[in-house]
């Protein structure tokens, strides 16, 4: 699946708007006349298409330097079109061809060498540090890649050098590739190569793994590209022939990773669940909200009592149940310990009815729930999260334990780290954990559809290719959203991800709540059914 957007220039913009109509009704991209618009749609996971026309864009200079300045590692897809008619040619020959982004008209480009879609360090990042051997910057671009995880070959080509001593140069152990046209590729900080000197290789082949050998304080693959004789030329400004890979890549097509067909889900497709009552135990109009709406999964809470478990088994003998352990993170830090003893005899509850799915914790990133108290940042809950684990695993073997889903954006003092650096502080947490929790929140429909809103589990595909997810939490919370348009919301994001591989379940937020949080749950607080409940069981699919 691809996320595609067409920027086109503001000045006559329905002109460009007219040119780019076929290509449109063919692979249906979005238009935009707002460069923030399109670097911000579907990020980072959107393709750009654009015109590149002297003064197109007034207010940002040359488009594509400031894309690559603001927003490095998004696919850009530039368009040498001096005219709104120029533009309608090479679209509509894109659409007779079959060539949506024109690869065929290329001499030279590179397929993505990891199985993660993120780029960890740009090109030309960090000039104070390269700076020192001659380099404006960073000298290539560094993917993310797992250790031990493969490493594909960007183009056809020849490996001319092999080094696989990792200590004895700052790539480590390194292939290097000569391929048509003068070009050069390099990828560093290998494990072990799987080819050898004079070998003909194929992009897409296998040639290595990652690691973190060489000057790397990391595991990630870093790649340079060089082409013969471009620094004389004046191609580049770097010296030894050294040229951006960016525009040369090609984004991968969004697919699941192998390792997720294989993962023990019976149920075999992504069920519809809902998050039981915030703040204690489920009420009597809670499970008949359960019953009502057909719900194939429930996340409870500790406090649910064993009876209530039986009778959710009652109505639904398959149905899929997971629980939230936590506790009071308000006042007080609160340790692996003291945690461990509070949750341990009701976790021994649940795993006696058979339950073995236990999310620990939530929002691990908000002051209220431990951040600045517990634990000062993501790389402190990684530790603590993993000592809790640690303990519970050794009385509860057969349990999964999920990294806890976080509240997503950017840092607010005093109530919020930065989800996504502390996401990215907290990996090691994320990569031992037996799943991962997404919490997903919009306030408009198109928001739904966003990767920072409804569709945020994406990012975390991107990150973690081999992760099983669930969505812990999703709602909109809008309080001047009414239930009906809600629940007709809610029906259509359960639809869109009920075949969505690698997702196991996914968790409305809430049934109801003890305190509060009326625009979030499905009943007020009188225990009337709610229109959701009603919109849900209508559910055909």
């Amino acid at each position: 699946m691809d996320y595609q957007i067409i920027l086109l220039p503001r000045h006559d913009y329905w002109s460009w708007v007219r040119a780019s109509a076929e290509y449109v009704m063919a692979y249906g991209p979005n238009l935009t006349p707002d460069p923030i618009t399109a670097a911000q749609y579907m990020a980072p996971r959107q393709v750009i298409t654009f015109p590149v026309i002297a003064g197109g864009f007034p207010e940002h200079g040359e488009i594509e330097r400031w894309f690559l300045a603001h927003f490095p590692g998004i696919r850009l897809d530039p368009i040498e079109a001096a005219s709104a008619e120029d533009l309608q040619r090479v679209l509509n020959t894109r659409v007779e061809e079959q060539d949506r982004y024109g690869l065929k008209e290329r001499p030279f480009y590179l397929i993505w060498p990891t199985d993660y879609a993120v780029i960890t360090q740009e090109f030309r990042a960090n000039p104070h540090i390269y700076g020192r051997w001659g380099f404006p910057g960073h000298e290539g671009v560094d993917f993310r890649a797992r250790t031990n995880t493969n490493i594909y070959c960007c183009a056809n080509g020849e490996v001319y050098r092999l080094h696989t001593n990792p200590k004895s140069h700052p790539y480590g152990i390194h292939v290097r590739l000569r391929h048509e046209f003068g070009y050069k590729t390099v990828y560093a900080h290998l494990r072990e190569a799987f080819i050898k000197e004079g070998e003909i290789v194929q992009a897409g082949q296998v040639i290595g793994l990652a690691d973190s050998t060489g000057a790397s304080v990391g595991s990630h693959l870093h790649l340079t590209l060089k082409r013969d004789g471009a620094t004389d030329r004046g191609e580049t400004d770097y010296p030894k022939d050294i040229l951006d890979p960016t525009p040369f890549l090609v984004w991968p097509e969004y697919t699941s990773s192998k390792s997720l067909d294989a993962y023990p889900w019976s149920a075999g497709k992504c069920l519809i669940g809902a998050h039981g009552r915030v703040g204690g135990p489920l009420e009597e109009a809670d499970i008949e909200a359960i019953r009502e709406a057909r719900l194939e999964a429930v996340k409870l809470d500790q406090t649910d009592t064993t009876e209530t478990v039986k009778r959710l088994m009652e109505i639904n003998p398959g149905m899929f149940l997971a629980v939230r352990l936590s506790s009071d993170f308000s006042s007080a830090p609160v340790s692996v310990k003291s945690f461990v003893a509070e949750v341990e005899p009701e976790m021994g509850r649940f795993y006696g009815l058979g339950i073995r799915y236990f999310e620990i914790h939530t929002n691990p990133n908000l002051q209220s729930e431990g951040w600045e108290r517990s634990w000062n940042g993501g790389k402190e809950f990684s530790r603590w999260f993993r000592d809790v684990v640690g303990q519970l695993r050794t009385v509860f073997p057969a349990a999964l334990f999920g990294f806890p889903g976080l509240s997503h954006g950017e840092s607010v003092s005093g109530w919020r780290e930065d989800g996504e650096r502390f996401l990215l502080d907290a990996e090691d947490a994320v990569v031992e954990a037996d799943w991962v929790g997404v919490n997903c929140y919009w306030t408009d429909p198109s928001g739904m559809k966003s990767i920072h809103g409804g569709q945020l589990y994406e990012a975390y595909r991107l990150r973690y290719p081999n992760k099983f997810l669930f969505i812990t939490e999703f709602c909109n919370p809008s309080a001047q959203v009414g239930q009906t348009i809600k629940g007709q919301q809610y029906l259509d994001f359960y639809r869109m991800l009920r075949d969505t591989p690698g997702i196991g379940a996914v968790f409305s937020y809430a049934l109801s709540a003890v305190d509060g949080h009326d625009s979030i749950v499905w009943r007020g607080k009188n225990g009337d059914q709610s229109r959701i409940a009603r919109i849900v069981s209508d559910r055909n699919f």
